[in-house]
């Protein structure tokens, strides 16, 4: 079914909202300071059916020109516009800026209706509609039917809802897409509910009991019931006005502008990339840095805007902006908004959002210009690729990008894969994707270690992966990882024995240092079980050159086997004491400690030294009178 909402515009007391209780019924002026002055302040909320069945929602705007930004809260969610014009009066100042807003708002769809007719000759009322057509020439409404009405003597009324039907049953359907999105313009507590919030749903569709978040605060809520129309509801879908009961949050922690969507949806932000374009007809300029009232939503803002190619904006021109905002919001990639000149406060300009969570960009960059380029009007693959470089570092997944860039969710994978066959993404999971560049950043850094590593010391495999991780510099060693598994698969690095080294590296010994090793390893074959303990053996060397970087070596080939901190034996007398535990395990239920010593013909702590190395390494385990092997095929303790 088809959902949207209809909306009025025009001048201060041209008869918006007594058109409005005669379509409908409803008088949409509800405080007593409208009752008294006679004028709409706030927004105004009614509906009025149709005959195929269709209630649409209907948002009277006040026209007053000291209430352009409530009007502004309200206009948002408009899919079809009723331009009001007094027969009476003609065109007005807000009538002229409300069309603006309109336009800058992309607004496509409306009727354009000259009201009190009865207090107007038919010459004038003529009059009226030739300046109204003027004044719509080059906008949405320039074709846009003229219906004239007199609300006091019933005229022209059933010929507009006619009109307005025509129009609206014609109008493209809204896509839900997977989240929904409710700009609050009201907030009350109704007794026996609590808070209640009000909005037009712009995107998506709302469930009854289903958990929410108020951005940009991030405050959790429970959706307990809806509204629409004034009929409970366990639905309300885009397009619909809704009024939501959260009674876990107060009134005063509720405001209008704030947003009602899913956790994680949206990203609270105080920039955004937009291309602004500035009125026509406005006397006003945007210098560089300007501070600017922004109306996006029903949220008002005040900011500075950026100009990123030019020192000043001038009427009817367009330019690539960072608006840099006094406080957080939430926004998404194509949404409009509208700017007024800071005081005296009037309608300037306004746009639409090319990036809603963007990075801090200087001024007449060209990759930056490019990237606003490619933000407007780029490919699915420029998008993403874009995308994955802009949010270098935060190892986003494809879904937490299409969220942020507001990508193609349904082509996003396959617009990954082409993108990776290109070499221009790197696959770290599944779906999480990043920039080639910013890969090749980690390999030329991961490289670089490595080499000074190497030449620090040659005599050793590698660096430690701890020391590896830590070196990369990431805060999470599971990324960290994932960039060293795949420096393994492009064959830019290796792993053995629980070291990083350079693909091509090997350990060269030169003919002093191949002494050293046989010295040392022939030292270790004589010793056999009753090594010397290792402190002792290498204090004797100490004076020797490279005597420690070579005894290092050989333990990181695991020639040697340190077995703990005080002994180390030959890893042939290592195999050794392996196959004589388990010819005693073959023949026993549990290995004790004095047979196992005796068997060697070590000492104890030799025996105890190599035991517990079995434990650690998973060859053997410890039982209440001896040990058991634990797995008689494993091989890992040596390595």
């Amino acid at each position: 079914m088809r959902y949207g909402i209809i909306g009025t515009a025009g001048h201060v007391d041209h008869g918006k909202t007594c058109l409005i209780q005669a379509l409908t019924g409803i008088d949409t002026d509800r405080l007593k300071e409208e009752k008294k002055r006679g004028i709409t302040i706030e927004l105004g909320f009614a509906w009025m059916d149709f005959p195929d069945g269709s209630r649409v929602g209907i948002v009277d705007v006040p026209g007053h020109e000291k209430f352009v930004k409530n009007m502004l809260a309200g206009v948002g969610g408009m899919d079809l516009v009723m331009l009001v014009v007094a027969a009476d009066e003609g065109v007005m100042p807000q009538t002229v800026e409300h069309l603006d807003i309109l336009s800058i708002l992309g607004i496509r769809h409306g009727v354009i209706v000259i009201t009190k007719t009865d207090l107007a000759d038919p010459e004038l009322v003529s009059l009226v509609e030739e300046d109204i057509r003027d004044l719509v020439k080059g906008t949405f409404l320039e074709n846009a039917p003229v219906v004239p009405v007199s609300v006091y003597q019933n005229q022209g009324l059933d010929h507009l809802k006619d009109v307005l039907y025509e129009i609206y049953r014609k109008l493209p359907e809204r896509e839900e897409g997977p989240y929904f999105r409710l700009p609050i313009d009201r907030v009350f507590t109704m007794k026996g509910f609590g808070t209640v919030v009000t909005g037009t749903l712009c995107e998506g569709k709302i469930r009854k009991n289903q958990e929410a978040v108020l951005y940009p605060e991030n405050r959790p809520v429970k959706i307990r019931s809806i509204q629409v129309h004034g009929e409970n509801e366990e639905t309300a879908h885009a397009g619909q006005r809704a009024a939501v009961n959260l009674p876990d949050r107060a009134k005063e922690e509720i405001s209008r502008g704030d947003v009602l969507a899913p956790r994680g949806s949206l990203f609270p932000t105080r920039m955004a990339d937009v291309v602004l374009t500035m009125l026509r007809h406005t006397e006003r300029t945007v210098k560089n840095g300007s501070r600017v009232h922004i109306y996006h939503g029903t949220r008002e803002l005040l900011g500075k805007a950026i100009l990123l190619d030019r020192d000043e904006l001038k009427a009817g021109e367009s330019c690539c902006v960072q608006l840099r905002l006094e406080e957080e919001t939430v926004l998404r990639k194509g949404d409009r908004f509208v700017i007024r000149f800071y005081s005296p406060a009037e309608t300037i300009g306004g746009g639409v959002v090319l990036d809603a969570c963007p990075r801090k960009h200087r001024r007449r960059d060209k990759r930056v210009l490019e990237a606003f380029r490619i933000k407007e009007n780029g490919t699915p693959e420029e998008l993403l690729e874009l995308s994955a470089l802009e949010y270098w570092g935060c190892f986003c997944t494809l879904e937490e990008l299409a969220l942020r860039s507001s990508l193609n969710r349904s082509s996003l994978k396959n617009t990954a894969v082409k993108l990776k066959e290109k070499k221009r993404l790197v696959a770290l999971e599944e779906n999480l994707y990043i920039h080639r560049d910013e890969f090749d950043y980690y390999r030329k850094k991961t490289e670089k270690f490595l080499d000074e590593f190497h030449k620090a010391f040659p005599l050793k495999e590698g660096m430690g992966i701890e020391e590896a991780r830590s070196r990369l510099g990431l805060s999470d060693s599971r990324r960290t990882d994932e960039i060293f598994s795949v420096l393994k698969e492009e064959k830019v690095i290796k792993e053995e024995n629980g070291c990083l080294s350079k693909k091509r590296f090997r350990v060269v010994l030169k003919e002093d240092e191949d002494a050293i090793v046989q010295e040392i390893l022939q030292h270790y074959l004589d010793a056999g079980f009753a090594p010397l303990a290792t402190e002792l053996y290498t204090k004797e060397h100490r004076g020797q050159k490279k005597f420690q970087a070579v005894f290092t070596s050989l333990l990181n080939k695991k020639l040697l086997i340190r077995l703990d901190g005080q002994y180390c034996v030959h890893r042939d007398y290592y195999e050794k004491a392996k196959k004589a535990f388990a010819q005693m395990a073959s023949e026993r239920p549990e290995v004790i400690l004095g047979e196992y010593r005796d068997y060697l013909g070590c000492s104890r702590k030799v025996a105890v030294a190599l035991l517990e190395h079995f434990d650690k390494n998973g060859y053997t385990r410890k039982t209440e009178g001896g040990r058991v092997l634990k797995n008689p095929l494993s091989d890992s303790e040596g390595r």
